[in-house]
């Protein structure tokens, strides 16, 4: 774990200070928007179209995230020091916050300027894996999104547990393997990433892909949540569930019967188009 990439004192300058968390979401940010433009180019579709959508999706993005940060789990954070919400190389984003702020920026543009909105989102899903793979290597580094302690109660443990000794771990759980859920968060990423390009060469109809990213997302992030232990950001309907359903749980069961309902009607569709 590094949380400074660059920690040097240049003269005149005094410290300069990168952090890895900030560079890996900027580098997610900037791969997953090649990645689309290069698909835009594939596709027939005008890039520089295309790029207006993407800044527009990244901005909103970027704000959903702090706001998911702060509504979540820091919300007395928030009210002690409104200034910090602008401080994102402290890290302190959350995933589900950029993902529905950057659809909300996707859906208005398209419906602004009149785009096919399920095309554009088969389109920008396999980017937006490719980028939050990057994403969650800034995790890593950070200490954030940390998992539970690996010892399964067997004295046995886990060869591939990490541990923290710094970062935004609480202290208890410092020196103590923990499940690095950062880096299954990055490799889930990273194989829906495959899996949605390999669809898209093969796709049927329009919203196959966004379909398959909601379903495959919700479910696979539903999973990991199993080995995550950040209970800062609370639970869902916690006051009659209890601990029972994670918030990024709760968020991913309605994605999930949206996505399915997308797949459902494009097969429909695609059946009756065969027919007549």
């Amino acid at each position: 774990m590094q949380p400074w990439l660059i920690d040097v004192h240049l003269p005149v300058v005094g410290r300069v200070l990168v952090s890895s968390y900030f560079f890996f979401l900027m580098a997610g940010c900037v791969a997953g928007c090649e990645w689309a433009i290069r698909e835009a180019r594939r596709s027939g579709e005008r890039p520089r179209r295309v790029l207006v959508v993407l800044v527009a999706a990244v901005l909103s993005g970027l704000v959903g995230a702090r706001l998911g940060h702060f509504v979540f789990v820091a919300r007395d954070r928030f009210f002690d020091d409104p200034l910090a919400f602008f401080a994102v190389w402290e890290g302190g984003m959350v995933f589900y916050g950029a993902f529905l702020g950057g659809l909300a920026a996707v859906l208005a543009l398209c419906w602004r300027l009149k785009l096919p909105i399920l095309r554009f989102g088969d389109m920008l899903a396999p980017a937006l894996m490719l980028g939050l793979a990057f994403g969650r290597l800034g995790c890593l580094c950070n200490g954030c999104c940390y998992g539970r302690p690996i010892d399964w109660g067997t004295g046995v443990e886990w060869p591939w547990g990490i541990t923290f000794l710094y970062g935004e771990v609480p202290s208890p759980l410092r020196g103590i393997p923990l499940h690095p859920t950062q880096a299954y968060a990055a490799l889930n990423a990273l194989a829906l990433f495959g899996l949605l390009v390999w669809l898209r060469r093969r796709q049927r109809f329009d919203g196959q892909v966004f379909g398959t990213l909601l379903v495959a997302y919700g479910l696979t992030r539903s999973v990991l949540e199993l080995f995550r232990l950040d209970v800062g950001r609370r639970f869902w309907l916690e006051a009659s569930l209890g601990q029972l359903v994670s918030t990024s749980q709760g968020i991913s069961i309605p994605l999930v019967l949206i996505g399915a309902a997308v797949l459902v009607t494009g097969v429909r569709r695609a059946r009756a188009a065969a027919t007549t």
